[in-house]
């Protein structure tokens, strides 16, 4: 064990608001296996910071993670906090102290007032589709959390929280720096698009020379007969198509996999690959497998992706070459 994760509350004289506290963070720990999860107080309440980090450092842990429990970056978050930490440094001159963002431009914290107030209001409940999309789209690119992306993968990254409503793709979300203009390419030269599964073939509503080859007869029977997934084997057979092609994947890391022992033993190259798989098995390392592969890529960290997101993300692509 060398990390070890602090929650700093802001602390409070009342003690049963001390320990609603303590019991939220006492969830959160339970969900973390690979680190200690522990409360802290900024003041008006015990362990403090010190305290805190003193015993953790007592357990091992060589680096120490800070989230700082604040709605707003108050002089305690930007003055008061920082010089804690840098007492702490100097105390412990080995140990790597790292300190988290506040809650200040958390979009769900948005969400939850909103989502709280909204039965109160006479707002209408029957939308047009178009108005829908508007209002979604408007509360997500007026958050203030875009600043790392430029105009282009702002759009896309938009168009993916719009479709999954999950801001973490905000960070999550990785571009190859060739990735739009090969996609946007890919779309007005009407190159061939090669999906991954069915729900990503249907997304792709306006797009034409779409290949999906994971339900064909042969690709059932022979994934029967060798005990290995549809998917694998839909890119095999999918072969003479891949070269310069859009590759989209949106649910099986085995056809990633499949795509990437194909370019690394000197197959087709196609000339975009859009990969989100999804799932705790395989997805996460998949991804990180093609981003460091000579392949050119739009992809994310972690299990965290599906169909939905992979197809918003080609369509967004399409609107870009439209310059919709």
């Amino acid at each position: 064990m060398t990390k070890g994760i602090i929650i700093l509350g802001h602390g409070s004289r009342r003690g049963a608001v001390s320990n609603s506290f303590t019991r939220m963070v006492r969830r959160i720990a339970r969900r973390i296996d690979k680190a200690p999860v522990e409360p802290a107080f900024f003041s008006l309440g015990q362990p403090t910071l010190e305290e805190k980090t003193r015993e953790l450092i007592e357990q091992g842990c060589r680096e120490i993670i800070i989230f700082p429990y604040f709605l707003y970056n108050g002089n305690h978050v930007e003055k008061d906090i920082p010089a804690m930490l840098q007492n702490l440094r100097q105390k412990y001159p080995g140990v790597e102290f790292r300190l988290l963002a506040t809650l200040e431009n958390e979009p769900q914290v948005e969400e939850i007032i909103y989502e709280r107030i909204w039965p109160y209001t006479e707002e209408d409940k029957f939308f047009s589709g178009e108005n829908i999309e508007q209002k979604s789209l408007d509360f997500i690119l007026n958050q203030g959390i875009w600043s790392h992306l430029d105009k282009e993968q702002k759009q896309v990254t938009a168009r993916v929280v719009h479709a999954s409503a999950d801001f973490s793709f905000v960070h999550s979300l990785k571009f190859h720096p060739l990735a739009i203009e090969q996609g946007i390419s890919c779309i007005r030269e009407q190159r061939k698009i090669i999906c991954d599964v069915q729900m990503v073939r249907t997304a792709l509503t306006r797009l034409n020379n779409v290949y999906c080859a994971i339900g064909e007869p042969d690709v059932l029977a022979r994934a029967r007969k060798e005990n290995t997934t549809r998917a694998a084997l839909a890119f095999e057979k999918l072969l003479p198509n891949l070269d310069g092609a859009l590759v989209v994947i949106g649910n099986a890391p085995t056809a990633l996999w499949k795509l990437l022992d194909i370019c690394a033993k000197g197959g087709p190259q196609p000339a975009l690959v859009v990969a989100l798989p999804v799932g705790f098995v395989g997805a996460a390392q998949s991804k990180r497998a093609l981003m460091d592969s000579d392949l050119i890529y739009i992809t994310n960290e972690g299990p965290k992706g599906g169909s939905p997101v992979a197809a918003a993300v080609v369509n967004a692509l399409y609107r870009l070459a439209q310059d919709i």
